[in-house]
C-alpha cells in the first residue's frame, strides 16, 4: 500500500484497524509532514505580499529548503511501514537448526537496526524543519502566526513520537556502540526540540 497515493480517510482507517501497519511510527511521519506543511504555508503566503518586499529572497530560500524536507518526511509515512514489516518477517524466520537460529538472529539485528535508523532519520529531518519556525515568525506573514505554532507543535510531536520508535527498536539491537551513540543523538535532538519549540511558542502572543 502506497499511502501517499491514497485518501486520508483510507490511511486513518488502516491506522485505526487491527492491521499490523501503519502504526505510530508512520503516524509520526504524517504529523511531522503536516508540521512542515504549515510552515511552508506561512512562507508561501509571504511571497509577493505587500510589506514583505525586503524578505522575498530569504523567504524563497526557506521555501526551497522546507519543500525538500517535506518531500523527505512524506517518504517516512511509507518507510516506517516497510521497516516494521521487515522486523516482523525477521522474527518469523525458522529457528530449528543452529544455522537457522544464526540466520534469524542476523536478520533480526539488521531489521531492528534499520527500523531504529529510519525513526532516527525522521527525528533529524523534523528537527531541521524546526529551525525555520523562528525565522518565519520574524519575517513571515504576521497573519499566520498560529500556523507557525501548529507547525512547531506538529514537528515537536513527530520528533517525540519517533523517539519511542527508536528506543523500542534499540532494545533488540546487540551492537552496544550503535545503541549508545544513537541514544546520545536522540537525547540531543529531544533537548534541543524542547528549547526551540518553547522559545518560538513563547513569542506567539495572542
Amino acid at each position: 500500500m502506497e499511502y501517499l497515493n491514497t485518501t486520508i480517510k483510507k490511511y486513518l482507517d488502516d491506522l485505526a484497524s487491527n492491521l499490523p501497519a501503519p502504526g505510530g511510527g508512520s503516524a509520526a511521519a504524517l504529523v511531522s509532514s503536516s508540521g512542515v506543511s504549515c510552515l511552508l504555508m506561512v512562507a508561501n503566503f509571504t511571497v509577493g505580499k505587500k510589506g514583505y518586499e525586503s524578505v522575498q529572497e530569504e523567504i524563497k530560500d526557506i521555501i526551497v529548503e522546507l519543500s525538500k524536507n517535506k518531500t523527505e518526511l512524506e517518504k517516512y509515512i511509507e518507510k516506517d511501514v516497510e521497516v516494521y514489516n521487515e522486523v516482523v518477517a525477521a522474527f518469523k524466520l525458522p529457528k530449528t537448526t543452529p544455522v537457522e537460529i544464526e540466520t534469524r538472529d542476523k536478520k533480526i539485528q539488521e531489521a531492528t537496526k534499520n527500523a531504529a535508523y529510519v525513526a532516527f532519520e525522521l527525528m533529524k529531518i523534523s528537527h531541521q524543519c524546526l529551525f525555520f519556525a523562528e525565522k518565519l515568525l520574524e519575517i513571515g506573514n504576521k497573519n499566520l502566526v498560529t500556523d507557525i505554532a501548529c507547525g512547531v507543535l506538529f514537528l515537536s510531536t513527530g520528533i517525540f513520537a519517533a523517539k519511542y520508535n527508536v528506543l523500542i527498536n534499540l532494545k533488540s539491537v546487540k551492537d552496544t556502540y550503535f545503541t549508545q551513540e544513537m541514544k546520545k543523538e536522540v537525547r540531543k535532538i529531544v533537548t534541543d526540540t524542547k528549547i526551540v519549540s518553547k522559545k518560538v511558542l513563547q513569542k506567539i502572543q495572542i
